[in-house]
């Protein structure tokens, strides 16, 4: 329950998603405590209500590629942020109010995702595109819309080509089980291939590099930091190296 509280909200109403952000305070908050969750624009940015406000907006036009936004994936994305970020009460009722009003307003996604970019860093910019490829595919499936959302977003947000291919294949056509897809890599990857991987994913999601970012991202982080782990370990293995 950190990033709805304290600087920063504030500042978001003045950037591309101020609408979004001011709609969904003045729906859910009464005026007496209104002041205490969006302080005034000069008030230093909170890095978490950054992110995970750009991420909602993201996320909810990624679902909109199609042109609306289905009851279906509305749920997917409620479940997205309560199951796997692990947001409750007020703060998901916020999101899921950030979503509706991402929905009716439908902000410019290269105006979202250019405003992101000034504030984030590319490790943070990497796991926002990472956490949009799960919103994607919770349903099971990417569409050839949704997927050319993502590839707008890699590009908006300055994400290097290799690593932006190297998300998709993680997500598209892999088995969770398969320790190479968790690196991004085919099955016939070299021992180089992997350790350059490895190397970039494990700087990608170390728990350090989010640790300003809430306890919610960064026990998303360490999990999956432990998973680019296991598969790392397990692939060490069966190429003796």
């Amino acid at each position: 329950m950190s990033f709805l509280f304290g600087a920063g909200m504030g500042f978001l109403l003045g950037g591309p998603l101020g609408a979004v952000v001011g709609g969904a305070i003045q729906h859910l908050t009464t005026s007496s405590n209104r002041e205490r969750i969006a302080p005034t624009s000069s008030g230093t940015p909170n890095a978490e209500a950054i992110f995970v406000t750009n991420l909602a907006a993201i996320a909810t036009k990624i679902s909109m590629a199609d042109g609306h936004i289905s009851p279906e994936e509305r749920s997917v994305l409620h479940n997205f942020f309560g199951k796997i970020l692990h947001f409750y009460g007020d703060e998901l009722r916020f999101i899921d109010e950030l979503i509706e009003r991402t929905r009716v307003l439908n902000p410019d996604l290269r105006e979202i995702c250019y405003a992101f970019k000034e504030m984030a860093n590319y490790e943070q910019r990497l796991l926002l595109l990472d956490l949009a490829y799960q919103v994607a595919i919770a349903d099971r499936v990417i569409t050839k819309s949704e997927q050319a959302e993502l590839d707008r977003v890699a590009e908006y947000i300055g994400i290097r080509p290799e690593e932006a291919e190297r998300t998709h294949r993680k997500y598209t056509g892999v088995s969770k089980k398969d320790h190479y897809g968790t690196l991004g890599l085919p099955s016939n990857a070299s021992v180089e291939e992997v350790k350059k991987a490895y190397k970039q994913l494990a700087s990608q999601y170390h728990p350090d590099k989010v640790n300003h970012l809430g306890e919610e991202l960064i026990t998303f982080a360490k999990e999956k930091f432990h998973e680019i782990n296991e598969a790392y370990t397990t692939i060490r293995k069966e190429k003796a190296f």
